[in-house]
C-alpha cells in the first residue's frame, strides 16, 4: 500500500507545488485570496489552464476552495487535509514546529501499540513471516539511511494489516505519510542502530504471541523516536 505524492515533473506539478509550499510556508494565510491568474501565471510561467488544474488540485486537498464573487482563497488550517501526502511533505520541507511532530508522536501512540498487541494475537504465520523478512531488510540497509526507509514503512504497515481489523488496515495508506513524514525528520546514520534493534523486539513478542509485550516494545520504539526528534530539532 503507497501513499502516493502527486508528480513534480512537468509544469503542472511545479505549479502545485509551489503553491501548495507557499500555503504551507504561511507565505498565503488561511483567508488570503490566490492572487491573480495573471500574477501567478507571469510569476511561475505557466497558462491560465495549468493554474485552474492545479488550484482544483489544491482544492481537493482541502487547502483552497473558491467561491463566486470572492476568488479562490486559502481555507482554514482546521479544513486542510493534513494527512494528504503532498500536505504532509508540503509540512516537512516548511520546517514545521514542534506541535506538528508532538501531533503525529501522540498520534502513533494512540494507535501503534495496540496494533502490535493485536497483531501478536491475530497475525498469521504467513503475516509473521513477512515481519521477519522486512526485519531483515532494514538490518541489511543499516548503513543507509535512505534505502532502510522502505522497508522500515513496511514494517508498520504489516502490523497494522495483521490486526485483521478491515477500518485499520485502511488507516495503513494514510498512516505511511504519517511515518514517512516523521522518519525522515528524525532517523539518522547515528540513530538507526538503536531504531533496528526496538523493531527487533517487537518482531520477536509477535512471534511469541506476547500481546503484552509487543505492546509494551512498541511504545518503547515511539518513545525512542520521540526522543531522536527531540536531538534532530
Amino acid at each position: 500500500m503507497k501513499a502516493r505524492t502527486y508528480p513534480r515533473r512537468g509544469l503542472h506539478g511545479q505549479v502545485v507545488h509551489t503553491i501548495g509550499l507557499r500555503i504551507l510556508r504561511g507565505e498565503l494565510k488561511p483567508g488570503d485570496p490566490l492572487p491573480s491568474e495573471e500574477e501567478l501565471s507571469a510569476d511561475l510561467a505557466a497558462s491560465r489552464t495549468v493554474l485552474r488544474e492545479a488550484v482544483k488540485v489544491l482544492a481537493a486537498k482541502g487547502l483552497v476552495e473558491a467561491r463566486p464573487k470572492t476568488g479562490t482563497r486559502v481555507r482554514t488550517r482546521s479544513e486542510w487535509n493534513l494527512v494528504d501526502p503532498d500536505v504532509l511533505a508540503w509540512q516537512l520541507e516548511a520546517k514545521p514546529d514542534g506541535d506538528f511532530f508532538g501531533n503525529v508522536i501522540e498520534l502513533r501512540r494512540i494507535i501503534e501499540p495496540q496494533a502490535a498487541k493485536l497483531a501478536a494475537e491475530r497475525a498469521t504465520e504467513e503475516e509473521i513471516a513477512m515481519l521477519e523478512e522486512t526485519f531483515r531488510e532494514m538490518e541489511q540497509a543499516l548503513a543507509d539511511p535512505e534505502a532502510y526507509l522502505a522497508p522500515d514503512l513496511r514494517f508498520h504497515e504489516l502490523i497494522l494489516e495483521a490486526c485483521h481489523n478491515e477500518l485499520l488496515a485502511q488507516t495503513a495508506s494514510t498512516m505511511r505519510s504519517v511515518f514517512r513524514t516523521l522518519f525522515l525528520a528524525a532517523r539518522t546514520a547515528e540513530t538507526i542502530g538503536r531504531a533496528t534493534h526496538l523493531h527487533g523486539a517487537i518482531v520477536e513478542a509477535i512471534r511469541a504471541r506476547d500481546a503484552a509485550r509487543a505492546e509494551n516494545a512498541m511504545a518503547e520504539l515511539i518513545d525512542n523516536t520521540a526522543a531522536e526528534l527531540r536531538r534532530a530539532r
